[in-house]
């Protein structure tokens, strides 16, 4: 199985390069990225206590029950879950919300807008697995999101050199959980819609929003303290998306003098942008330069270190976003997939609709001609022709024109941050911005997803919560932060380049099937299955694989240790019957086994020709 099976889940616009959608965002005169400045050159803010006097709701209201920076899948899921699970913290008039999302771009079409269907490689595709559909249903929007999505029921594949239609070879799925795929603006949209319909009197939308924490309210407090601080004091300032598509995570700040918002509790979903978490860690390390070495070395710290391991991508790979309707014929609910034979490109394919329309990607390195901007459409076509024909003759000249013109889009790289998930006791931080990895194996979207689930799970575990909500982020982080190292770590290493790749990707997904289907009582199925367990966690694989892969050491020692005395006692007892020195036996057996061997690849030769 091509280890960029589940690239297809990350599909792209046209109109703009997707780097832009996955990498850490550039804003212009105030960028994301660069918050840690921002953070350390806020002006100094007098914390403010809630008072029993009710905050009115005016325009450019200033305090709310919880913050949810970023309006991705998980920002707005966290944000029904709050308005589900969580009760009123402070004292707001009748009319006021006690939930904002801020959010930098402007809002996805609705869910039922033909763009999805009729622009299909402008709206990259999300593959949503049982781990998303769990966290879903838990808060009741699953059926929402299942009557925008498409099942996908399998793959039909083509194996390198293999080009016709009838070489293809179809695998319906297994799991348990039939996976839905639809695009991520539209899964954005069903949340929008679902909030605005049902808890439109609670949560409020703000699009074209940037936010930097001013204050986590805890800069006072130690971890054991019994106060939990003033609010979380953040700057709010209009930001306008610098492209007019919204299809770029690039905006520009505004002018106007930013407002100053106070909340109880602070979830960032912020995915790639990374606002809360970069100051996080440049907080953090503010704080340990501060600290002298026998501080360092004997000191009691405030709470666990804030890091963020990023990786170097050793394995590159970009994409194109590729349009295609595939005929009747076909099957509209499969993955199709091929690879070169060559091994420089991979073409995958999810459906965007039940009707046949399909948003591929092209997989390349990134020094390819062909996935450089304004390459000849002909040289692609010639391509196609060449390595992909049973796709060829389904994509037009204009699309080939489109596609060849565009840029090649990135991947983003692994990181996870720990090992605390937390700030003080009023803020979390979640999804993306939290555990970053390639999509090829589905895990991404589906991961946020689930950690907002956890989270909902803490905060009903708490008694009296409208006092002890601060019990929430240290909980998560308890609950949170190894797996998301695990799950890093896992992904990473199943996409290890040439012979690190074949030892740690290849070789364990063979040892693994032989394994399990000889003793499946004693070893789990491969990495692949052990993904698809329900109720299993990244630290629970991570764990299981590494006895596995001890058990499998130990069993294949023995078999090859017991080989070695048999062939030596049966040599000793041939030599004897011969008369002969155990050495000559040995040296005329290891002949006769190479010149068997050189016969026989002859012999194949001569066939073959």
């Amino acid at each position: 199985m091509s280890r960029y099976y589940w690239a297809g889940c990350l599909l792209c616009a046209l109109s703009a390069p997707v780097s832009s959608l996955i990498s850490p965002s550039a804003i212009k005169n105030t960028r994301a990225h660069d918050v840690r400045t921002l953070f350390s050159a806020a002006p100094s803010v007098e914390p403010t206590t809630n008072t029993d006097k009710s905050i009115p709701p005016e325009e450019g209201q200033n305090h709310y029950d919880a913050v949810v920076v970023g309006g991705g899948p998980a920002g707005l899921l966290s944000a029904i879950m709050l308005a589900q699970k969580l009760p009123p913290l402070s004292s707001l008039s009748s009319s006021a919300k006690r939930v904002v999302v801020y959010d930098r771009l402007d809002p996805p079409p609705p869910p039922d807008n033909l763009v999805y269907s009729t622009d299909v490689s402008k709206y990259y595709l999300l593959g949503i697995g049982h781990r998303g559909q769990n966290a879903l249903k838990y808060f009741d929007v699953w059926n929402d999101v299942e009557k925008a999505s498409v099942a996908v029921l399998g793959r039909r594949d083509w194996a390198p050199g293999k080009m016709k239609e009838e070489d293809a070879r179809i695998t319906m799925s297994n799991k348990e959980v039939t996976s839905r795929v639809l695009a991520r603006d539209k899964l954005v949209g069903v949340l929008k819609q679902v909030i605005e319909t049902r808890y439109k009197d609670v949560i409020e939308l703000k699009y074209g929003y940037q936010v930097d924490p001013i204050s986590f309210g805890n800069e006072d407090v130690t971890s054991d303290g019994e106060e939990s601080g003033p609010p979380v004091q953040l700057q709010v300032s209009q930001c306008t998306p610098l492209s007019s598509d919204g299809d770029t995570e690039e905006c520009s700040i505004e002018n106007n003098q930013p407002s100053k918002v106070t909340t109880q509790f602070l979830i960032a979903a912020d995915g790639a942008a990374r606002g809360i978490a970069n100051a996080m860690e440049n907080k953090d390390e503010e704080y340990r330069k501060q600290r002298n070495i026998f501080q360092r070395l004997f000191g009691k710290s405030k709470q666990l270190p804030f890091r963020v391991t990023r990786y170097d991508d050793d394995n590159q790979r970009v994409y194109k976003s590729i349009p295609i309707k595939f005929p009747d014929h076909w099957a509209h609910d499969l993955n199709y997939s091929a690879r070169s034979e060559n091994s420089r490109g991979t073409f995958e394919a999810l459906p965007s609709d039940a009707n046949g329309n399909y948003c591929a990607l092209l997989l390349l390195r990134p020094d390819d001609v062909l996935a450089s901007a304004n390459c000849d459409p002909k040289v692609l076509r010639e391509y196609f022709d060449l390595q992909f024909p049973q796709f060829s003759k389904l994509l037009g000249d204009d699309v080939m024109e489109d596609v060849a013109k565009k840029g090649a889009s990135t991947l983003p790289s692994f990181r996870f941050a720990g090992p605390r998930h937390h700030e003080g006791k009023r803020t979390v931080i979640l999804g993306d911005c939290v555990h970053t990895v390639k999509p090829y194996f589905g895990l991404g979207a589906n991961t946020a997803l689930e950690d907002v689930k956890i989270l909902s799970q803490i905060i009903e575990s708490i008694p009296d919560l409208e006092k002890n909500i601060d019990q929430a982020p240290l909980e998560f982080t308890k609950q949170r932060a190894a797996d998301s190292r695990a799950l890093v770590k896992i992904s990473r290493g199943m996409d290890r380049p040439g012979k690190i790749g074949t030892m740690r990707f290849v070789l364990p997904l063979i040892l693994d099937s032989m394994f399990n289907k000889i003793m499946p009582k004693v070893f789990g199925p491969s990495m692949f299955g052990m993904f698809q367990k329900q109720g299993v966690t990244f630290t629970q694989i991570q764990k299981k694989k590494r006895l596995d892969r001890l058990m499998q050491s130990v069993v294949i020692a023995t078999i090859l240790s017991s080989i070695g005395m048999g062939f030596g006692y049966s040599t000793k007892v041939l030599a004897q019957a011969l008369g002969m020195s155990c050495t000559v036996v040995r040296g005329s057996l290891a002949a006769a086994m190479l010149a068997a061997g050189f016969a026989r690849s002859k012999l194949s030769k001569k066939e073959s020709n």
